[in-house]
């Protein structure tokens, strides 16, 4: 008896086609379920090794102590629109961004967190940058003393340190290197040290704490219109206007003013102005330390990492690092044991010897009290020997 074979239905080519794509998605479906719990288990341990880092390596890495970190996450959290996500926690954003501001780089920031790639490591930078400068934050790190009892004591330790009375801030203008901007604005931003750079100005006291930072303007721009065109210019004169005889220390690519002393170029050795002129640059070594140190603890800022972003993106950088300056010292964090990057040999090479072209009385008034000045520390200082 013949058996009749039972034939096999041909399948399409689609249906092997389609059979093949659930295989592949399924797959994927596995694989990224997988990543993801790899990922969350990655963020876990990350967590529960920044807890157990020593609060040296804590420093080593991210040039804050845990105290100062754990205050800066909370005041972010308060005052500033930077929160959590699902993928991420607010701490582990400010850290993302701690490491690149230490380093300028964020090779370092991917290798370590692993699970982050750079295009969102740069995100997180970008969000922890502004939240920095949100001026409720920026103006609580970054500002002038408000009264008079302030001024005293910023005037006292100045005094007490370099021996020079009525001093309220040193300030100067310092190059930070940054990406060949675009073609119509470059020339805006191209130095006389032939690299691309915004000239910063600063004040600080005498104990290095940063007053005010103008990140507004570009290489090419002097000191003297910086200032000319500044906030602190006019905070100054408002202060002598009300008769508090007070002034801030500048080099001689500033313009003598009666609130803005300057140095005596040429002065006779041996003289009581050159007596003025040395205590005046021992003191105002307090700029150039300020913009060493800031560099020094905030890589991303140095001559040896230019900032690859655009001038108003690397200005908010700059002022972000200037905040958590201030916010170091506050917490007496120690500077970073890496070679100290030291400015003062712009003391004796200030940007160009400023040329007179304001006021003549302001001038006039300007030299008359420095004269009374030059007198002044002479009669202090026979008296001190």
């Amino acid at each position: 008896m013949l058996r009749l074979r039972r034939s096999t239905p041909r399948r399409s080519t689609l249906y092997y086609y389609l059979a093949a794509r659930l295989i592949v998605e399924s797959r994927n479906v596995q694989r990224e379920t997988r990543e993801i719990s790899r990922r969350a288990r990655l963020r876990k341990n990350m967590a529960n090794d920044i807890q157990n880092l020593s609060d040296t390596e804590f420093k080593n890495r991210f040039r804050l102590s845990k105290e100062a970190f754990f205050y800066l996450c909370r005041v972010l959290k308060e005052e500033a629109s930077l929160r959590s996500s699902k993928k991420i926690s607010l701490e582990h954003k400010v850290l993302c961004a701690l490491s690149f501001y230490a380093t300028g780089s964020y090779q370092r920031i991917v290798g370590m967190a692993k699970y982050l790639g750079q295009t969102t490591v740069s995100k997180y930078v970008r969000q922890v940058t502004d939240a920095l400068v949100t001026p409720s934050i920026l103006n609580t790190f970054i500002k002038f003393p408000a009264t008079r009892e302030l001024r005293n004591i910023v005037k006292n330790k100045f005094y007490t340190k370099f021996g020079i009375p009525g001093v309220i801030g040193c300030i100067d203008g310092s190059h930070f290197h940054i990406f060949t901007p675009k073609r119509e604005i470059e020339h805006l931003f191209y130095c006389r040290k032939h690299f691309y750079s915004l000239n910063v100005q600063m004040i600080c006291d005498s104990e290095c704490r940063i007053l005010n930072v103008n990140a507004k303007y570009g290489g090419a721009t002097h000191d003297a219109f910086i200032w000319e065109n500044s906030q602190a210019n006019r905070y100054i004169q408002d202060l002598n206007q009300n008769n508090e005889q007070v002034w801030f220390l500048g080099d001689s690519g500033y313009p003598q003013r009666p609130w803005l002393m300057t140095p005596i170029t040429d002065a006779a050795e041996g003289t009581p102005e050159a007596k003025y002129t040395a205590i005046h640059g021992k003191a105002r070594v307090a700029i150039e330390n300020t913009f060493g140190r800031l560099k020094n603890r905030w890589r991303c800022l140095c001559k040896d990492r230019t900032l690859h972003y655009t001038p108003e993106r690397c200005a908010t950088i700059i002022l972000a690092c200037s905040v958590l300056h201030n916010l170091a010292l506050d917490f007496m964090v120690p500077d970073p044991e890496e070679d100290f990057i030291n400015t003062s040999s712009a003391l004796s090479l200030p940007e160009e010897s400023f040329r007179e072209h304001g006021s003549r009385d302001d001038l006039i008034r300007g030299r008359a009290i420095r004269n009374m000045l030059v007198h002044r520390i002479d009669r202090l200082h026979n008296i001190s020997n």
